[in-house]
């Protein structure tokens, strides 16, 4: 009986041992996420968490503050506790530049996620996860330039953090789309700082208080922002459908949906916070694999489609 139990007792403490073996054998991947506590965020950490426990990865998310100079620190420390791989949602494209030359000269593989870097090392990298956000800006002024038609109209531009790329490039596609149009206005644009839902419901009780109704078209640069403006202008008293304003945002979230839905809110270019999340964390195996090497500068494109009340369906609940 009692080698009876000791064979078991054995084989428990072999089972266990690989157990803690398989447990510890997990690569280590350290993600530092510029806007943490923005909307967009909380699904994209999420859907990152989830693929790579799917993977066998062990990912670390940390708060990257909105600020280069802290998430130069926490690469620097992730470097120094011997992280597998880093992912990098950079704060700013300038402050990017001494980032990459950090992950560059530790030899460890990473991925950007959401925000491009500075061009000035955008050739040096493993990959880009992420939109194609000029493409996604097109989107949105053509939707703008058919809407308004030969009257035109005033636009209104609520844009993301400022010196992100999904700012940056999301206002300058839209612009080249709607500057070839001379009826079109641009009367108003202004940065949202950390993508904040309460500070764009804030800045559009000012254009409230400057313009009134007196505009056409409004574009968010993304479903966070939209929501704000929404707030402010049902605050307000301002019902979009009945004052014929029209308003295209992205993301496609559940209030950019119930918007859609509700008819006061033209459509959005889905932004899929689920799909950025696993690009990201694919991107950084891949790297970690040895498949994509530094200078491929490999983009792994989300997908963008502008969705409206016509295929809503097909896209309701992909966003965030």
């Amino acid at each position: 009986m009692k080698r009876i139990l000791t064979v078991v007792l054995v084989a428990l403490l072999v089972l266990s041992c690989v157990a803690v073996a398989s447990a510890e054998g997990n690569r280590k991947v350290f993600f530092t996420n510029a806007f943490y506590t923005a909307p967009f965020c909380d699904p994209l950490n999420t859907a990152a968490t989830a693929y790579a426990t799917e993977h066998g990865i062990d990912l670390t998310i940390v708060d990257g503050q909105g600020d280069a100079s802290v998430q130069l620190d926490q690469i620097k420390t992730a470097i120094d506790q011997g992280y597998d791989g880093i992912i990098y949602f950079p704060a700013d494209a300038e402050g990017s530049i001494t980032i990459v030359n950090t992950l560059n000269e530790s030899g460890i593989p990473y991925a950007i996620i959401d925000s491009k870097v500075d061009a000035s090392v955008a050739d040096t990298i493993y990959a880009f996860a992420g939109p194609d956000n000029i493409a996604m800006g097109e989107a949105a002024g053509q939707a703008c330039v058919d809407l308004l038609g030969e009257e035109g109209g005033k636009v209104v531009c609520m844009m993301g953090a400022a010196g992100t790329d999904p700012a940056t490039n999301r206002q300058q596609g839209f612009e080249n789309i709607v500057s070839q149009h001379d009826n079109i206005e641009i009367i108003y644009k202004q940065n949202t700082e950390g993508w904040d839902t309460a500070i764009a419901m804030s800045q559009m009780q000012d254009v409230i208080t400057r313009f009134g109704d007196d505009y056409d078209f409004i574009f968010c640069h993304d479903d966070g922002i939209y929501q704000g403006v929404h707030q402010a202008l049902e605050a307000a008293g301002i019902d979009e459908a009945e004052s014929g304003i029209y308003s295209v945002g992205t993301g496609c979230n559940a209030a950019g949906v119930a918007g859609i839905r509700g008819g006061y809110h033209y459509g959005d270019v889905l932004h899929s916070a689920k799909e950025e999340g696993q690009l990201g964390v694919q991107a950084c195996i891949d790297a970690m694999d040895g498949v994509i090497k530094p200078g491929d500068a490999v983009w792994y494109k989300c997908s963008a489609p502008l969705v409206t009340i016509e295929n809503v369906d097909e896209f309701d609940g992909i966003g965030w």
